[in-house]
């Protein structure tokens, strides 16, 4: 599976209400990594592309795994922990996925701030697992502005979210869930980023 297991052990448990308390043990920690780069080159559409790190709520700004059990509010993982932020994380995620992509012949993020003619500014909506009729379903939300670097002026907007239930209530599954949401809204972004940059370069000419 592509969300890789960095250390530790343990079974998961939930935490109540949105108080995160230590937990005793080892704590398991884990780290997005994109799908491989297709087998087939794809032609370059955008010249230069800087990913910044999304806005976030208060409840995404955490390494914590968000949670919504069921008729309950949001809690936490206890005792599981993302290998960063989750603004950043996803950030250096959706970053390497178009990297992979091939259709952008550069792209960097807000931390390394190479030359690019876009910047794409977004707010992470959800990152998170709800429960429905007793089953895990992870949801990433996520609200997308393209911008030229330039003028400062947004070039086209959108909001993308991606529903994935788990196959079971384990943890395993929940991981692999956010795996398969994750790469197919990355993919559905790419999309978006390479029509909406190729319709602002033939309006330019």
């Amino acid at each position: 599976m592509s969300l890789k297991l960095v250390s530790g052990l343990l079974a998961i448990l939930l935490l109540g209400a949105c108080t995160v308390l230590p937990g005793a043990g080892p704590v398991r920690v884990y780290s997005l990594a994109p799908p491989p780069a297709p087998a087939l080159a794809a032609p370059k559409r955008v010249d230069g592309l800087r990913v910044l790190r999304p806005q976030a709520n208060d409840l995404l700004e955490s390494r914590h795994m968000l949670v919504r059990p069921e008729g309950q509010p949001f809690s936490y993982y206890k005792n599981v922990r993302w290998s960063a932020r989750v603004p950043q994380l996803w950030r250096d995620y959706l970053v390497e996925a178009l990297r992979r992509d091939g259709r952008f012949s550069r792209v960097s993020s807000d931390e390394v701030r190479l030359q690019a003619s876009y910047e794409l500014v977004s707010r992470l909506n959800a990152f998170q697992t709800e429960y429905r009729d007793g089953k895990p379903v992870v949801t990433i939300g996520i609200y997308l502005q393209l911008v030229d670097s330039d003028s400062g002026r947004i070039v086209a907007e959108r909001s993308l979210s991606r529903e994935q239930p788990a196959a079971a209530a384990g943890l395993d599954a929940v991981i692999e869930a956010y795996d398969a949401a994750a790469g197919g809204i990355a993919a559905a972004i790419a999309d978006w980023l390479a029509v909406a940059a190729a319709g602002r370069v033939r309006s330019a000419q």
